[in-house]
């Protein structure tokens, strides 16, 4: 079996890393950019090719480096809000008198590293309902309409997320829906310090082999745009990793040595990849703070994007 097709990951870039590391052509250009400090990687996945051999839907993934945002001070926060909320600029569709955006936070609240999604919907303004009450009130600061639900998952509720986002879709009639939700990553160092945004929707639980129904612009009927987090790494593709680092910095693939370790290794990963270490994940042992001010950062450049009357730092005036 290809290792390729068996490590994890819900992140574009990463595909593209695997398919390098591997000399393989995989139809996504790749381009770098810097703002205030922090790094934004796009990772534009053509029809066709591209999405045949990554796996993804063609599109423009884009992973913003946000750091240890738990570590920040507030200057430092902010300012990483305000290039996230850019990048989130250029994905919303213009806003369309009289209609809102509808901001679904999945996931479940009461696992930690999957708890992103329902932690934004807390810090979000929500407005759709101000816009009816209270026009003048709502005009005067510079609101715009935002709506927020949190599905739950499918085990909690018995309904598909998807099934919840399109029926609450079709009576609210966003004219843009934004999905945040967890998401796995191949490598430690890009757990909770980046983000993924895309137009391209999203698969939740497609990280830790939990698929559930797509949802995207075909299946909702508006215009999709995902933020993700990646809070876990699964513990075979961890390891998978960590031993062909270990390969690589020894040099023991070349040389007289390189058959016996070719089969010894070929053996170890076929173990680690159909073994319990499938169903392991790893996380970081502050995921409550992390996840906490994960979501914040996220909700804050949302808030940022929408409601462009308010200022930063006034944010928490309007939160219950």
């Amino acid at each position: 079996m290809d290792n390729f097709v068996r490590k994890r990951t819900d992140l574009a870039l990463e595909v593209h890393e695997i398919n390098s590391e591997k000399g393989r052509a995989d139809g996504v250009i790749v381009g770098e950019s810097e703002i205030e400090g922090v790094m934004i990687t796009t990772a534009e996945v053509k029809e066709g090719e591209g999405e045949n051999l990554t796996g993804k839907a063609a599109g423009i993934y884009t992973t913003v480096d946000i750091g240890r945002v738990w570590q920040y001070d507030s200057e430092r926060f902010n300012k990483t809000a305000r290039v996230l909320s850019g990048v989130l600029d250029k994905l919303l569709p213009p806003p369309q008198e009289e209609k809102c955006v509808l901001i679904a936070g999945l996931g479940n609240e009461d696992i930690t590293p999957d708890s992103i999604g329902p932690k934004v919907v807390t810090r979000v303004i929500v407005t759709r309902h101000i816009r009816a009450l209270n026009r003048e009130l709502y005009d005067s600061i510079g609101f715009g309409s935002l709506a927020a639900i949190s599905p739950g998952v499918l085990g909690q509720t018995g309904i598909e997320s998807a099934e919840i986002i399109k029926s609450v879709a079709d009576k609210v009639a966003p004219y843009c829906i934004i999905l945040i939700d967890a998401l796995a990553s191949r490598k430690l160092s890009r757990l909770a310090t980046t983000v993924q945004l895309s137009d391209t929707g999203i698969r939740p639980g497609a990280g830790v082999a939990n698929n559930r129904a797509e949802m995207n612009e075909q299946s909702l009927g508006v215009p999709v745009v995902s933020i993700g987090v990646p809070t876990v790494v699964d513990a075979a593709t961890l390891a998978y990793d960590l031993l062909e680092e270990l390969a690589a910095d020894s040099n023991i693939k070349t040389g007289e040595n390189a058959q016996r370790f070719e089969e010894v290794y070929d053996k170890i990963i076929d173990k680690l990849m159909s073994g319990s270490g499938r169903s392991m994940f790893i996380t970081p042992k502050e995921s409550d703070v992390i996840t906490r001010e994960t979501a914040r950062l996220i909700a804050t450049a949302i808030n940022l994007s929408l409601h462009k009357g308010i200022d930063i730092k006034d944010m928490g005036e309007y939160l219950t």
